[in-house]
């Protein structure tokens, strides 16, 4: 992001209000041709323009005021190809969006007297230990919910996210060879995937199981799932994309069961997000039925922790989970949480004095990401608020991207074009002697097979292209970025593969095949 989008990002990138179409404006024919709020007008053809030009494959807008949803609407398409539209009931991925369920999830177990919220960490995780001993022994259930200790670890991270080789020792073991500790309020994955385990550790359930069952179904929250694996086996999922050289293409990686984790793993339709407004901004109840004690719900939003931060929608720090704020300085409560990935854009955001709460999703990352939460959301709030306080910053939003958007392709067009140019003859070393499985003890398991006239490296879910080779030597794409690594040959067998990461040098190890190792001894018969 340049300079100047940041600015304008920091000014609380808005749009102005477009001229008005005639009365009796619809919304799309997915969403039902519903009558657009008059307040609303004008803006189903203002962000319908501009769809292509943010590389938009699908969206979906929910409002929520005074509990009752006043606008839903749907646009593009959540499989290009299929030509498929985006429906309310599409299921998208919403990343760090995740993050107030979790932390709700918290808060029904705290309704329900199985824990409290200033418990240490290490009452319910006595595995616990990070590099600080005293903040290990201080750290609370509360602390994790608001970022208040800045608690991170990227390998965790990287293996949580993309790899899905995460297990509860390598969890434990990395966060304590590995982790680091600010002490102060930071955003952080890792304070959420702790609180995924508390919820795990006090229930006996896994996470997403345990919110499913405390959260979605006594919401009716139907298409709310944490199972990747089934959302994507459903034709009403919305497919992830992502920019290619000639513009949107099925995301190479995609989310996994064995990716999703608490600080960001549920899928959800446009549907059932203006459901969780409706729970979230009538204190913990929806349709008569108390989700949450409206104690907990009061508490989920008040302020916990502070780290300000932006100029317009200025956010005072972290609350349970959630950044709370103020739309503008000396307005209401704003109160937002957004979401990220690979395919993946997120916003909801709600006003509680004022009872209004918008969400959106859509099934790209940036640019189609930063339209949803800078340009989307802005206009619906300024709309509803009657408030001209903010300039129009479209054009310069507009701008940016058509500046930014031939080179962001360029560069997948060069990604694509290394691993499709990778010759694999420049490899000293034969080809099938690459080929197997290699490990460690922390990272996982590399495997490495032969693909087309090259090979194709893979760790978990995570797909490793090569882009290069040179004697032992060779370059890989990862997610876009590009690493070094090298076959460890001794006596012309590779004995291991190193790959180079921003945490250093990581070796796996070379594993006997399985028919040749050793097996295990076998068990004494009782006498």
């Amino acid at each position: 992001m340049t300079n100047r989008l940041r600015t304008a990002v920091a000014l609380f990138t808005m749009i102005a209000t477009p001229a008005s179409l005639p009365a009796g404006e619809k919304t799309s024919r997915a969403a039902g041709n519903k009558p657009i709020p008059a307040e609303l007008s004008g803006l189903r053809e203002r962000w319908a323009a501009a769809l292509d030009e943010f590389c938009v494959p699908g969206l979906a807008v929910v409002v929520v005021q005074n509990d009752e949803v006043i606008y839903l609407d749907t646009f593009g398409y959540r499989d290009i190809e299929k030509k498929r539209p985006v429906t309310p009931d599409t299921q998208f991925y919403i990343a760090s969006a995740t993050k107030p369920f979790t932390a709700m999830g918290i808060m029904t177990l705290v309704d329900a007297g199985r824990l409290r919220l200033d418990d240490p960490v290490k009452k319910h995780l006595p595995r616990l230990e990070l590099p600080d001993a005293e903040m290990t022994e201080k750290l609370t259930v509360r602390d994790l919910l608001c970022h208040a200790r800045g608690i991170n670890c990227a390998p965790v991270v990287f293996l949580d996210a993309y790899t899905g080789e995460i297990t509860d020792d390598r969890y434990f073991q990395l966060l304590r060879r590995h982790g680091s500790c600010s002490g102060r309020p930071q955003y952080s994955n890792i304070h959420f995937t702790l609180a995924g385990r508390v919820i795990e550790a006090v229930t006996g359930k896994s996470w997403r199981d345990y919110l499913e069952e405390a959260v979605f179904k006594p919401a009716n929250m139907v298409t709310a799932t944490g199972y990747a694996d089934r959302m994507y086996a459903s034709d009403s999922a919305a497919t992830p994309y992502e920019l290619s050289a000639d513009g949107l293409a099925p995301a190479r990686h995609r989310k996994s069961d064995n990716t999703m984790h608490a600080a960001g793993g549920l899928g959800i339709s446009i549907a059932d997000l203006g459901r969780w407004l409706r729970l979230c901004m009538n204190n913990g109840e929806i349709d008569g039925r108390r989700v949450l004690n409206s104690s907990s719900a009061a508490e989920m939003i008040q302020l916990h922790a502070d780290a300000p931060e932006g100029r317009v929608r200025a956010n005072k720090g972290f609350g349970l989970a959630w950044k709370v704020g103020a739309y503008m300085p000396g307005g209401p409560v704003y109160v937002s949480h957004g979401g990220g990935y690979i395919g993946a854009g997120a916003h909801v955001s709600f006003l509680p004095e004022k009872k209004i709460g918008v969400a959106i999703v859509t099934n790209a990352g940036a640019p189609a990401a930063v339209f949803a939460d800078q340009i989307v959301s802005i206009d619906i709030y300024r709309k509803l608020l009657n408030d001209k306080r903010i300039p129009d910053l479209l054009p310069m939003i507009r701008e940016e991207v058509t500046e930014r958007l031939p080179k962001e392709k360029a560069r997948a067009a060069e990604t694509a074009a290394r691993i499709a140019s990778a010759d694999v003859s420049k490899l000293k070393v034969p080809v099938e002697n690459c080929i197997g499985e290699y490990a460690n003890e922390l990272f996982g398991t590399l495997r490495i097979s032969r693909h087309k006239d090259g090979l194709r490296l893979r760790i978990g879910e995570l797909e490793i292209y090569p882009a290069s080779y040179d004697g032992t030597a060779f370059t890989v794409a990862i997610t876009g970025d590009f690493h070094d690594g090298r076959f460890d040959v001794e006596d012309d067998r590779v004995r291991a593969v190193t790959l180079r990461f921003d945490l250093g040098e990581i070796r796996f190890d070379r594993q006997q095949p399985r028919a040749s190792r050793r097996p295990d001894r076998a068990p004494r018969l009782p006498r």
